[in-house]
Protein backbone atom coordinates (compact mmCIF):
# COMPACT_ATOMS: atom_id res chain seq x y z
CA UNK A 1 0.00 0.00 0.00
CA UNK A 2 3.09 2.48 0.57
CA UNK A 3 4.59 1.99 -2.32
CA UNK A 4 1.56 2.48 -4.22
CA UNK A 5 0.82 5.72 -2.81
CA UNK A 6 4.36 6.78 -3.27
CA UNK A 7 4.64 5.92 -7.08
CA UNK A 8 1.26 7.65 -7.36
CA UNK A 9 3.16 10.99 -5.53
CA UNK A 10 6.34 10.34 -8.48
CA UNK A 11 3.66 9.33 -11.05
CA UNK A 12 1.98 12.79 -10.37
CA UNK A 13 5.02 14.34 -10.48
CA UNK A 14 7.28 12.96 -12.94
CA UNK A 15 4.45 11.07 -15.24
CA UNK A 16 5.69 7.29 -16.25
CA UNK A 17 3.77 6.59 -18.90
CA UNK A 18 1.77 9.32 -21.43
CA UNK A 19 -1.65 9.45 -22.39
CA UNK A 20 -4.74 7.02 -21.70
CA UNK A 21 -1.58 4.66 -20.44
CA UNK A 22 -1.01 6.83 -17.60
CA UNK A 23 -4.43 6.89 -17.14
CA UNK A 24 -4.39 3.27 -16.46
CA UNK A 25 -1.18 2.79 -14.57
CA UNK A 26 -2.70 5.79 -12.14
CA UNK A 27 -6.13 3.39 -11.91
CA UNK A 28 -4.23 0.30 -11.42
CA UNK A 29 -1.90 1.63 -8.20
CA UNK A 30 -5.16 2.97 -6.98
CA UNK A 31 -6.69 -0.29 -7.11
CA UNK A 32 -3.99 -1.52 -5.16
CA UNK A 33 -3.67 1.44 -2.20
CA UNK A 34 -7.20 1.20 -1.52
CA UNK A 35 -7.11 -3.08 -1.61
CA UNK A 36 -4.73 -2.90 0.61
CA UNK A 37 -6.31 -0.14 3.12
CA UNK A 38 -9.35 -2.37 3.29
CA UNK A 39 -7.98 -5.56 4.26
CA UNK A 40 -5.32 -3.90 6.95
CA UNK A 41 -9.17 -2.32 8.42
CA UNK A 42 -10.95 -5.43 8.40
CA UNK A 43 -8.42 -6.94 10.43
CA UNK A 44 -7.86 -3.76 12.84
CA UNK A 45 -12.18 -3.60 13.02
CA UNK A 46 -12.39 -7.17 14.03
CA UNK A 47 -9.30 -6.39 16.85
CA UNK A 48 -11.50 -3.24 17.70
CA UNK A 49 -14.93 -5.28 18.19
CA UNK A 50 -13.49 -8.58 20.25
CA UNK A 51 -11.13 -6.20 22.49
CA UNK A 52 -13.94 -3.26 23.26
CA UNK A 53 -17.28 -5.13 23.09
CA UNK A 54 -19.29 -2.41 24.96
CA UNK A 55 -18.01 0.49 22.99
CA UNK A 56 -17.08 -1.16 20.12
CA UNK A 57 -19.68 1.42 17.56
CA UNK A 58 -17.91 4.62 19.36
CA UNK A 59 -14.11 2.87 18.69
CA UNK A 60 -15.09 2.30 15.12
CA UNK A 61 -16.59 5.80 14.80
CA UNK A 62 -13.21 7.02 16.20
CA UNK A 63 -11.23 4.47 13.94
CA UNK A 64 -13.28 5.64 10.58
CA UNK A 65 -12.97 9.09 12.08
CA UNK A 66 -9.14 9.41 12.29
CA UNK A 67 -8.37 8.16 8.63
CA UNK A 68 -9.29 11.75 7.83
CA UNK A 69 -6.26 12.64 9.65
CA UNK A 70 -3.64 12.07 6.76
CA UNK A 71 -5.63 15.25 5.58
CA UNK A 72 -3.97 17.47 8.46
CA UNK A 73 -0.72 15.81 7.83
CA UNK A 74 -0.18 15.34 4.03
CA UNK A 75 -0.53 18.68 3.30
CA UNK A 76 1.82 20.07 5.23
CA UNK A 77 4.27 17.07 4.29
CA UNK A 78 3.91 17.46 0.28
CA UNK A 79 4.11 21.14 -0.01
CA UNK A 80 6.69 21.87 2.52
CA UNK A 81 8.99 19.41 1.25
CA UNK A 82 8.52 21.01 -2.32
CA UNK A 83 8.80 24.39 -0.94
CA UNK A 84 5.43 25.58 -2.60
CA UNK A 85 1.81 25.98 -1.85
CA UNK A 86 -1.36 25.65 -3.47
CA UNK A 87 -3.05 27.67 -5.78
CA UNK A 88 -6.48 28.97 -4.42
CA UNK A 89 -8.93 26.49 -6.29
CA UNK A 90 -6.60 23.76 -5.08
CA UNK A 91 -9.68 21.95 -2.81
CA UNK A 92 -9.85 22.08 0.52
CA UNK A 93 -5.85 22.01 0.51
CA UNK A 94 -5.66 24.88 2.63
CA UNK A 95 -8.09 24.48 5.20
CA UNK A 96 -9.22 21.51 5.07
CA UNK A 97 -5.98 20.48 7.79
CA UNK A 98 -8.13 23.20 10.14
CA UNK A 99 -11.39 21.25 10.16
CA UNK A 100 -9.61 17.81 10.19
CA UNK A 101 -8.00 18.88 13.56
CA UNK A 102 -10.54 19.95 15.22
CA UNK A 103 -12.85 16.53 13.94
CA UNK A 104 -9.72 14.67 15.71
CA UNK A 105 -10.08 16.50 19.16
CA UNK A 106 -13.15 15.95 19.20
CA UNK A 107 -12.91 11.79 18.53
CA UNK A 108 -10.03 11.73 20.84
CA UNK A 109 -12.29 13.40 24.10
CA UNK A 110 -15.34 11.20 23.24
CA UNK A 111 -13.39 8.36 22.47
CA UNK A 112 -11.05 8.63 25.95
CA UNK A 113 -14.58 9.40 27.91
CA UNK A 114 -15.96 6.21 26.59
CA UNK A 115 -13.52 3.70 26.84
CA UNK A 116 -12.44 3.94 30.12
CA UNK A 117 -16.13 1.70 30.98
CA UNK A 118 -14.18 -1.68 29.29
CA UNK A 119 -14.12 -4.28 31.65
CA UNK A 120 -9.86 -5.09 31.94
CA UNK A 121 -8.92 -1.41 30.97
CA UNK A 122 -6.39 -0.44 32.85
CA UNK A 123 -4.77 2.74 33.80
CA UNK A 124 -1.61 2.25 31.83
CA UNK A 125 -3.85 1.45 28.52
CA UNK A 126 -5.46 5.04 29.59
CA UNK A 127 -2.38 6.73 30.27
CA UNK A 128 -0.88 5.34 26.93
CA UNK A 129 -4.20 6.32 24.63
CA UNK A 130 -4.15 9.93 26.24
CA UNK A 131 -0.49 10.62 25.60
CA UNK A 132 -0.74 9.26 22.09
CA UNK A 133 -3.77 11.25 21.49
CA UNK A 134 -1.91 14.60 22.73
CA UNK A 135 1.16 13.28 20.42
CA UNK A 136 -1.19 13.44 17.58
CA UNK A 137 -3.29 16.38 18.43
CA UNK A 138 0.02 18.32 18.74
CA UNK A 139 1.50 16.78 15.18
CA UNK A 140 -2.07 17.82 13.23
CA UNK A 141 -1.91 21.49 14.87
CA UNK A 142 1.94 21.66 13.41
CA UNK A 143 0.55 20.35 10.21
CA UNK A 144 -2.01 22.91 9.96
CA UNK A 145 0.10 25.77 10.97
CA UNK A 146 3.00 24.62 8.65
CA UNK A 147 0.69 24.66 5.34
CA UNK A 148 -1.41 27.83 6.13
CA UNK A 149 1.81 29.99 7.00
CA UNK A 150 3.38 31.45 4.18
CA UNK A 151 6.76 29.67 2.42
CA UNK A 152 9.73 30.65 4.97
CA UNK A 153 11.44 30.21 7.99
CA UNK A 154 8.10 29.61 10.07
CA UNK A 155 6.96 26.94 7.78
CA UNK A 156 9.71 25.35 7.19
CA UNK A 157 10.57 24.72 11.25
CA UNK A 158 6.41 23.98 11.67
CA UNK A 159 7.34 21.11 8.70
CA UNK A 160 10.88 19.55 10.84
CA UNK A 161 8.51 19.75 14.04
CA UNK A 162 5.55 17.83 12.13
CA UNK A 163 8.34 15.13 10.76
CA UNK A 164 9.57 14.83 14.51
CA UNK A 165 6.38 14.61 16.37
CA UNK A 166 5.82 11.84 13.40
CA UNK A 167 8.71 10.06 14.48
CA UNK A 168 8.78 9.81 17.76
CA UNK A 169 4.87 9.13 17.48
CA UNK A 170 5.60 5.77 15.06
CA UNK A 171 8.84 4.87 17.56
CA UNK A 172 6.51 5.25 20.94
CA UNK A 173 3.96 2.87 19.16
CA UNK A 174 6.33 0.91 17.95
CA UNK A 175 8.08 0.26 21.17
CA UNK A 176 5.24 0.11 23.55
CA UNK A 177 4.54 -2.98 25.04
CA UNK A 178 1.07 -4.66 24.93
CA UNK A 179 -0.89 -6.45 27.86
CA UNK A 180 -1.50 -9.47 26.23
CA UNK A 181 -3.60 -10.75 29.46
CA UNK A 182 -5.92 -8.09 29.29
CA UNK A 183 -6.69 -8.43 25.60
CA UNK A 184 -6.93 -11.82 25.48
CA UNK A 185 -9.10 -11.89 28.41
CA UNK A 186 -11.51 -9.56 26.81
CA UNK A 187 -10.96 -11.32 23.63
CA UNK A 188 -12.14 -14.76 25.34
CA UNK A 189 -14.92 -12.77 26.66
CA UNK A 190 -16.41 -10.92 23.82
CA UNK A 191 -15.85 -14.44 21.34
CA UNK A 192 -17.63 -16.17 24.04
CA UNK A 193 -20.65 -13.85 23.81
CA UNK A 194 -20.54 -13.86 20.03
CA UNK A 195 -22.97 -17.32 18.94
CA UNK A 196 -22.98 -15.95 15.25
CA UNK A 197 -20.02 -17.63 12.70
CA UNK A 198 -20.96 -17.33 9.28
CA UNK A 199 -18.47 -16.74 6.33
CA UNK A 200 -18.58 -14.73 3.49
CA UNK A 201 -19.22 -17.92 1.41
CA UNK A 202 -22.45 -18.67 3.64
CA UNK A 203 -23.66 -14.82 3.46
CA UNK A 204 -23.49 -14.63 -0.07
CA UNK A 205 -26.08 -17.12 -0.50
CA UNK A 206 -28.65 -15.24 1.62
CA UNK A 207 -30.76 -12.04 0.61
CA UNK A 208 -30.46 -10.59 3.51
CA UNK A 209 -26.38 -9.89 2.93
CA UNK A 210 -26.93 -8.53 -0.73
CA UNK A 211 -29.86 -6.36 0.63
CA UNK A 212 -27.52 -4.88 3.03
CA UNK A 213 -25.34 -4.42 0.38
CA UNK A 214 -28.08 -2.30 -1.80
CA UNK A 215 -28.57 -0.67 1.42
CA UNK A 216 -25.25 0.46 1.77
CA UNK A 217 -24.09 1.53 -1.59
CA UNK A 218 -27.16 3.64 -1.82
CA UNK A 219 -26.14 5.51 1.35
CA UNK A 220 -22.66 5.76 0.17
CA UNK A 221 -23.77 6.72 -3.28
CA UNK A 222 -25.15 9.83 -2.32
CA UNK A 223 -22.05 11.13 -0.44
CA UNK A 224 -20.06 9.95 -3.61
CA UNK A 225 -21.92 12.09 -6.01
CA UNK A 226 -21.43 15.14 -4.00
CA UNK A 227 -17.85 14.07 -2.66
CA UNK A 228 -16.63 13.92 -6.93
CA UNK A 229 -18.78 16.50 -8.11
CA UNK A 230 -18.88 18.91 -5.43
CA UNK A 231 -15.88 21.62 -7.27
CA UNK A 232 -18.21 21.72 -10.44
CA UNK A 233 -21.72 21.73 -8.59
CA UNK A 234 -20.56 24.70 -6.84
CA UNK A 235 -18.93 26.52 -10.04
CA UNK A 236 -21.97 25.58 -12.67
CA UNK A 237 -24.19 27.88 -10.37
CA UNK A 238 -21.65 30.76 -10.20
CA UNK A 239 -20.34 30.01 -7.00
CA UNK A 240 -16.49 28.65 -7.72
CA UNK A 241 -14.76 30.73 -4.32
CA UNK A 242 -16.81 28.81 -1.99
CA UNK A 243 -15.56 25.16 -2.86
CA UNK A 244 -12.71 24.92 -0.54
CA UNK A 245 -15.17 25.94 2.49
CA UNK A 246 -17.81 23.72 0.91
CA UNK A 247 -15.66 20.35 0.60
CA UNK A 248 -14.30 21.54 4.42
CA UNK A 249 -17.59 21.51 5.32
CA UNK A 250 -18.83 18.21 3.88
CA UNK A 251 -15.85 16.48 5.03
CA UNK A 252 -15.65 17.60 8.81
CA UNK A 253 -19.25 16.55 8.67
CA UNK A 254 -18.29 13.40 7.46
CA UNK A 255 -16.32 12.64 10.15
CA UNK A 256 -18.45 13.54 12.75
CA UNK A 257 -21.06 11.62 11.13
CA UNK A 258 -18.81 8.63 11.67
CA UNK A 259 -18.12 8.99 15.66
CA UNK A 260 -22.02 10.19 16.13
CA UNK A 261 -23.39 6.99 14.68
CA UNK A 262 -20.96 4.80 16.16
CA UNK A 263 -21.81 6.38 19.79
CA UNK A 264 -26.00 5.90 18.37
CA UNK A 265 -25.09 2.00 17.83
CA UNK A 266 -23.54 1.46 20.81
CA UNK A 267 -26.54 2.89 22.89
CA UNK A 268 -28.90 1.06 20.53
CA UNK A 269 -27.11 -2.26 21.15
CA UNK A 270 -27.85 -1.32 25.03
CA UNK A 271 -31.21 -1.35 24.21
CA UNK A 272 -31.50 -4.45 22.41
CA UNK A 273 -32.69 -1.94 19.21
CA UNK A 274 -32.55 -2.90 15.91
CA UNK A 275 -29.34 -0.67 14.64
CA UNK A 276 -30.56 -1.84 10.54
CA UNK A 277 -32.55 1.90 11.73
CA UNK A 278 -29.64 3.67 11.61
CA UNK A 279 -30.12 2.92 7.63
CA UNK A 280 -33.48 4.75 7.27
CA UNK A 281 -31.65 7.43 9.05
CA UNK A 282 -28.78 7.82 7.00
CA UNK A 283 -30.55 7.16 3.79
CA UNK A 284 -33.54 9.78 4.71
CA UNK A 285 -30.71 12.55 5.76
CA UNK A 286 -29.21 11.65 2.31
CA UNK A 287 -32.38 12.10 0.72
CA UNK A 288 -32.95 15.57 2.46
CA UNK A 289 -29.32 16.86 1.29
CA UNK A 290 -29.97 15.87 -1.91
CA UNK A 291 -33.55 18.02 -2.32
CA UNK A 292 -31.35 20.72 -0.65
CA UNK A 293 -28.88 20.52 -3.37
CA UNK A 294 -31.68 20.63 -5.97
CA UNK A 295 -33.23 23.52 -4.22
CA UNK A 296 -29.75 25.06 -4.25
CA UNK A 297 -29.31 24.48 -7.90
CA UNK A 298 -32.43 25.88 -9.40
CA UNK A 299 -32.72 28.73 -6.81
CA UNK A 300 -28.48 29.08 -7.17
CA UNK A 301 -28.79 29.88 -3.36
CA UNK A 302 -25.29 29.70 -1.49
CA UNK A 303 -27.03 28.82 1.86
CA UNK A 304 -28.85 25.97 0.71
CA UNK A 305 -25.60 24.49 -1.10
CA UNK A 306 -23.90 24.31 2.15
CA UNK A 307 -26.97 22.95 3.86
CA UNK A 308 -26.87 20.57 1.81
CA UNK A 309 -22.88 19.70 1.87
CA UNK A 310 -23.26 19.51 6.18
CA UNK A 311 -26.47 16.99 5.95
CA UNK A 312 -25.23 14.36 3.13
CA UNK A 313 -21.66 14.91 4.73
CA UNK A 314 -23.72 13.47 8.07
CA UNK A 315 -25.07 11.39 6.31
CA UNK A 316 -22.25 9.78 4.73
CA UNK A 317 -20.07 9.67 7.35
CA UNK A 318 -22.93 7.76 9.32
CA UNK A 319 -23.15 4.83 6.72
CA UNK A 320 -19.64 3.43 7.63
CA UNK A 321 -19.44 2.78 11.44
CA UNK A 322 -22.98 1.53 11.19
CA UNK A 323 -22.40 -0.77 8.96
CA UNK A 324 -19.05 -2.24 10.69
CA UNK A 325 -21.39 -3.00 13.80
CA UNK A 326 -24.43 -4.18 11.49
CA UNK A 327 -22.25 -6.65 10.07
CA UNK A 328 -20.39 -7.92 13.22
CA UNK A 329 -23.81 -8.60 14.99
CA UNK A 330 -25.69 -10.35 11.79
CA UNK A 331 -22.63 -12.17 11.09
CA UNK A 332 -20.32 -12.57 13.53
CA UNK A 333 -17.40 -10.92 14.90
CA UNK A 334 -14.83 -13.57 14.18
CA UNK A 335 -15.74 -13.64 10.73
CA UNK A 336 -16.37 -9.93 10.53
CA UNK A 337 -12.90 -8.94 8.51
CA UNK A 338 -14.00 -11.39 5.25
CA UNK A 339 -17.34 -9.57 5.19
CA UNK A 340 -16.94 -6.53 5.76
CA UNK A 341 -14.14 -6.14 3.48
CA UNK A 342 -16.26 -7.84 1.08
CA UNK A 343 -19.70 -5.65 1.47
CA UNK A 344 -17.54 -2.44 1.73
CA UNK A 345 -15.72 -3.07 -1.47
CA UNK A 346 -18.64 -3.96 -3.49
CA UNK A 347 -21.52 -1.39 -1.60
CA UNK A 348 -18.63 1.34 -1.81
CA UNK A 349 -17.44 0.13 -5.38
CA UNK A 350 -20.56 0.16 -7.45
CA UNK A 351 -21.75 3.84 -5.20
CA UNK A 352 -18.73 5.27 -6.79
CA UNK A 353 -19.49 3.72 -9.98
CA UNK A 354 -23.32 4.41 -10.41
CA UNK A 355 -23.16 7.60 -8.51
CA UNK A 356 -20.07 9.31 -8.31
CA UNK A 357 -18.94 8.55 -11.79
CA UNK A 358 -22.21 7.52 -13.92
CA UNK A 359 -24.83 9.73 -12.92
CA UNK A 360 -22.33 12.50 -11.43
CA UNK A 361 -21.74 13.14 -15.29
CA UNK A 362 -24.04 12.10 -17.55
CA UNK A 363 -26.80 15.50 -16.83
CA UNK A 364 -22.98 17.90 -17.08
CA UNK A 365 -21.94 16.17 -20.24
CA UNK A 366 -25.17 16.11 -21.99
CA UNK A 367 -25.87 19.91 -21.09
CA UNK A 368 -22.21 20.99 -21.79
CA UNK A 369 -21.24 22.97 -24.91
CA UNK A 370 -18.84 23.07 -27.24
CA UNK A 371 -15.68 23.61 -24.79
CA UNK A 372 -17.21 20.72 -22.55
CA UNK A 373 -18.45 22.73 -20.03
CA UNK A 374 -21.90 23.68 -18.69
CA UNK A 375 -23.48 26.41 -16.76
CA UNK A 376 -26.32 26.74 -14.99
CA UNK A 377 -28.89 25.17 -13.10
CA UNK A 378 -29.50 22.12 -15.53
CA UNK A 379 -26.32 20.79 -14.83
CA UNK A 380 -26.77 19.06 -11.93
CA UNK A 381 -30.32 19.75 -10.50
CA UNK A 382 -31.67 16.13 -12.47
CA UNK A 383 -28.95 13.99 -10.80
CA UNK A 384 -29.79 15.15 -7.35
CA UNK A 385 -32.96 14.54 -7.78
CA UNK A 386 -32.72 11.28 -9.05
CA UNK A 387 -30.24 10.23 -6.24
CA UNK A 388 -33.25 11.78 -3.56
CA UNK A 389 -35.57 9.30 -5.16
CA UNK A 390 -32.68 6.06 -4.90
CA UNK A 391 -32.43 7.10 -0.92
CA UNK A 392 -36.25 6.62 -0.77
CA UNK A 393 -35.76 3.51 -1.76
CA UNK A 394 -32.92 2.72 0.74
CA UNK A 395 -35.52 3.95 3.29
CA UNK A 396 -37.52 1.53 1.89
CA UNK A 397 -35.09 -1.72 1.83
CA UNK A 398 -33.82 -0.81 5.09
CA UNK A 399 -37.53 -0.99 6.18
CA UNK A 400 -37.73 -3.96 4.61
CA UNK A 401 -34.78 -5.94 6.36
CA UNK A 402 -36.06 -5.21 10.26
CA UNK A 403 -39.04 -6.69 8.91
CA UNK A 404 -37.98 -9.72 8.00
CA UNK A 405 -35.55 -9.59 10.90
CA UNK A 406 -37.08 -12.88 12.55
CA UNK A 407 -37.02 -14.84 9.63
CA UNK A 408 -33.21 -13.75 8.17
CA UNK A 409 -32.16 -14.64 11.88
CA UNK A 410 -33.32 -18.11 11.56
CA UNK A 411 -31.77 -18.29 8.82
CA UNK A 412 -28.21 -16.91 10.24
CA UNK A 413 -28.42 -19.41 12.53
CA UNK A 414 -28.85 -22.19 10.96
CA UNK A 415 -25.60 -21.08 8.86
CA UNK A 416 -23.77 -20.34 11.68
CA UNK A 417 -24.59 -23.96 13.05
CA UNK A 418 -23.24 -25.53 10.06
CA UNK A 419 -19.89 -23.27 9.90
CA UNK A 420 -19.55 -24.13 13.37
CA UNK A 421 -19.32 -28.25 13.02
CA UNK A 422 -17.78 -28.09 9.87
CA UNK A 423 -15.21 -25.93 11.82
CA UNK A 424 -14.76 -28.63 14.73
CA UNK A 425 -14.60 -31.49 12.10
CA UNK A 426 -11.95 -30.16 9.97
CA UNK A 427 -10.26 -29.27 13.94
CA UNK A 428 -10.96 -33.06 15.11
CA UNK A 429 -9.88 -34.60 11.31
CA UNK A 430 -6.23 -32.27 12.06
CA UNK A 431 -5.88 -33.46 15.98
CA UNK A 432 -6.72 -37.17 14.39
CA UNK A 433 -3.78 -36.81 11.79
CA UNK A 434 -1.40 -35.70 14.25
CA UNK A 435 -1.43 -38.17 16.80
Amino acid sequence: MLACNVLIVYNLLHPILPGSGGAALMTLLMGLAWAGQGTSLGACYQRVMQVFPQTAGVSIGVLKASLGTGGAVAPALFFGLWGSRPPGNFLGMQLFPAFTSLSLGATIIAFTFCVGAEPGYSRTEKRRIHSTALAIIFTTAAATASSLCPVGAMSTALLVLTLVLLLALFLSIACAGDEMSTLQGSSETSDSSDDMHITVQQACQTIEFWMYISVYCISAGSGQLILTNLAQIATVIGFPHQCQALLCCFSTCNMLGRLLFGAICDMLQRRRASRTLLFVLTNFLAAIGQMLFFAAATSQSVLLLFAGALVVGLAFGGTFPTLVNVCAARWGRSTLSANWTFMDAVGNGFASLLFGCFLGSFSYDRNSDSSQHCYGSHCFALPHLVMAVTCTIGILLSAMIVKRHPKSKEIRRSLSTLSRRSAALASFDISSDAT
